[in-house]
């Protein structure tokens, strides 16, 4: 995310308080359009009306206020606006000679958008070619990325076209960009002088062209939309788009468009800061190979000038502290695309798992399941005799099998530190319902999870995208089945990284009441049950750094 755009990282942030015409007209039109000032879009006014115009960036520095508004009432040039990560409108733009400029059109979409909360908009002839904008104006600022993806789905969904010529959105379905950072597309400011633009009444007549009454109208239009379905249609819209298709997707594609979305939202409320250093140093180290101080660096750069940082996180005074662990933690979770996992040498290398100790781990695994199900049901006998058979006969192992791990079941062997253990985690495994984990530590302690949980296979360069069949979709599609709003599914819960925290503390011996003040300490005066998958990773870090 480092933007290359001659104003380094001030280019993602609005001047705060910057003087503003003296004109009320002019101080509206810049509250409203001049949101985001950098990268804005100009064009001289073509002498021929119906000649497309030249559009350009400017790039070289901020439209200021005062400027936006004196180059608006200049006739011989048109100025255009972007989106930053929030805002008080959307429009859409309808092409002259499309399908839905007409007034029939006009009536299709703004029924449409009604099943999302946007019952209010407001009409324009954009320029002398005859093309319409369709403002959509609301009464408070709204997450860009999310609304974009809303309209899209929303659209998209009831069998309209959207693409160049026919019908597009504005902000759009951006893309991110890691090594430099990507804009909204630009559009041009509604009702300048010469420029062709007026206001419309249903039927596409004429109305006038003052700003003044374009605003009175922008008012009445915002103070109708229906905000709570808005914003339950935009929360439903951003986890759809998340959402891929998964018979056409490679796996390991779909995780790095997950991070993406996850990166290009930035902080959208309190608390997410873990998470989302989580996601960046993820991302970097994976995806782009970065490691040591330089993904440190990577990461403290990237959440920096994420959407929503300023307002949301509340880890800013001591950002570069956290954003060290996570990275270190990070990189022992995860290995780099296309090469295998780095293993440390003071242990053994051969990652071929024998077939004997394979069977044996299966059956513990089976072992465990039992007892706590058979101890769930109320169904756990206890006579010892009696307990061995009916576990026996729950896991599908041999009396002889069971009696080699009795510490998994016969009370006399469950002491001490499992016991704790067991106490501690127990309920919230339960009500989580959660596959229950091995009492048995194991022989090798190591960060890495065993290959069939990774969170993606090491694979060759070569190997993503050779399947012709299974190029990545494009970005907005959430599904195949055209049915809107839909509700996303939950995320899964992640075994091999709860068995290593057991295994972790095992290790260390402590007591209950010492791991419970551990995680207090570190997690602001957190239980277990309330850590997040997120913390919990964070947690595994911290539990190896003691034990080393």
């Amino acid at each position: 995310m480092t933007a290359s755009l001659g104003w380094g990282e001030e280019s993602r942030k609005t001047p705060r308080s910057e003087p503003l015409p003296a004109d009320p007209t002019g101080q509206r039109l810049c509250e409203i359009f001049g949101h985001y000032p950098w990268n804005f879009i100009r064009a001289d006014l073509p002498d021929d009306a119906t000649t497309k115009a030249a559009w350009t960036t400017v790039n070289t520095y901020p439209l200021r206020p005062r400027v936006l508004w004196n180059q608006w009432q200049d006739a011989n040039q048109l100025i255009g606006v972007r989106f930053t990560h929030d805002t008080r409108y959307a429009l859409l733009d309808l092409d002259a000679g499309g399908d839905y400029c007409t007034a029939e059109g006009v009536a299709q979409i703004r029924a449409a958008l009604e099943t999302i909360g946007i019952t209010r908009t407001l009409l324009i002839r954009s320029s002398w070619s005859g093309g319409l904008h369709l403002y959509l104006p609301f009464a408070e600022l709204v997450n860009t990325f999310n609304l974009a993806v809303t309209l899209k789905e929303c659209l998209q969904t009831q069998g309209f076209r959207l693409q160049a010529g026919q019908l597009e959105i504005f902000p759009n379905v951006k893309a991110y960009g890691v090594q430099t950072f990507i804009e909204y597309m630009g559009h041009r400011l509604p009702l300048q002088p010469g420029s062709g633009s007026c206001l419309l009444d249903d039927a596409l007549n004429p109305i006038g062209s003052s700003l003044a009454r374009f605003f009175w109208l922008w008012d009445g239009a915002a103070g109708h939309q229906d905000m709570d379905t808005l914003l339950h249609a935009m929360k439903i819209g951003r986890d759809n788009h998340r959402k891929r298709p998964k018979r056409r997707s490679h796996p390991v594609e779909s995780w790095r468009h997950d991070l993406d979305l996850e990166i290009t939202e930035g902080w959208t409320d309190y608390g997410q800061t873990n998470h989302l250093l989580k996601t960046i140093a993820c991302y970097g180290h994976v995806f782009e190979g970065i490691q040591g101080q330089a993904l440190t660096d990577y990461t403290l750069r990237i959440a920096l000038n994420c959407p929503g940082y300023e307002q949301y996180c509340r880890h800013q005074h001591d950002i570069e502290r956290k954003v060290t662990a996570w990275t270190r933690a990070v990189e022992g979770y995860y290995w780099p695309l296309g090469t295998t996992s780095s293993r440390d040498t003071s242990h053994p290398q051969n990652t071929l798992v024998p077939f004997n100790q394979q069977q044996a781990e299966d059956a513990q695994h089976r072992i465990c399941i039992a007892y706590t199900e058979l101890e769930q049901a109320g169904e756990l006998p206890e006579q010892i005799t009696a307990r061995a058979r009916a576990i026996a006969q729950a896991a599908k192992v041999s009396q002889q099998t069971l009696y080699k791990h009795l510490s998994l079941w016969h009370p006399a062997h469950q002491e001490g530190v499992i016991a704790q253990l067991a106490s501690l985690l127990a309920p919230e495994e339960a009500s989580s319902g959660a596959m229950p984990e091995s009492s048995e530590p194991f022989e090798i302690k190591e960060l890495h999870p065993s290959e069939r949980y990774m969170k993606g296979e090491a694979l060759c360069a070569g190997d993503l995208g050779s399947d012709t069949n299974s190029s990545p979709p494009e970005r907005g599609v959430r599904g195949d089945e055209p049915v809107f709003p839909q509700e996303a599914e939950p995320a899964a819960y992640d075994p091999a990284l709860h068995e290593q925290i057991q295994n972790q503390i095992r290790s260390l011996g402590w007591s209950v009441e010492v791991i419970r003040q551990f995680i207090a300490d570190r997690f602001e005066g957190k239980r277990w049950p309330e850590l997040t998958e997120d913390e919990r990773f964070l947690l595994l870090y911290h539990l190896r750094v003691i034990d080393r």
